[in-house]
């Protein structure tokens, strides 16, 4: 994935820390990271984006819709596009809900840099370590 200069990432959240802690491993790791606070600034981002993204992390508690809303409005205009879904909810509630979509891996919160990056990882997203 990393043919041309870094990812991109895009990360949806809207807990200011939570979103730094994810950034600064992201960027660790060697991503480009675009920031979103909720989906009316994502659904932005992504429009505006000329390259697109690696990967998208959604957090499932957005101010403005579902997480779960947000990831079905991305798969209607970037139907590969990798997401990672972020929630203090139950792994299998989750999945539960994603189940037909293979493209899709589940985060829990509270969550490590490792386990953020495992999680692209599953999907064949990586960084280019600094």
């Amino acid at each position: 994935m990393n043919t041309k200069g870094p990812s991109r990432i895009l990360i949806v959240e809207d807990e200011l820390l939570v979103r730094m802690f994810a950034v600064d491993a992201l960027e660790e790791a060697g991503f480009e990271v675009a920031q979103a606070g909720d989906g009316a600034e994502a659904l932005a981002a992504l429009t505006a984006a000329q390259t697109g993204f690696a990967a998208v992390i959604i957090d499932l508690g957005l101010p403005d819709r579902s997480g779960e809303q947000l990831a079905r409005e991305i798969r209607a205009t970037h139907a590969d596009v990798p997401i990672v879904i972020a929630s203090g909810r139950s792994e299998r509630e989750i999945r539960d809900r994603f189940a037909g979509d293979k493209q899709i891996a589940i985060l829990v919160k509270p969550y490590t840099s490792g386990l953020l990056l495992g999680s692209l990882a599953s999907l064949g997203v990586t960084g280019a370590a600094k």
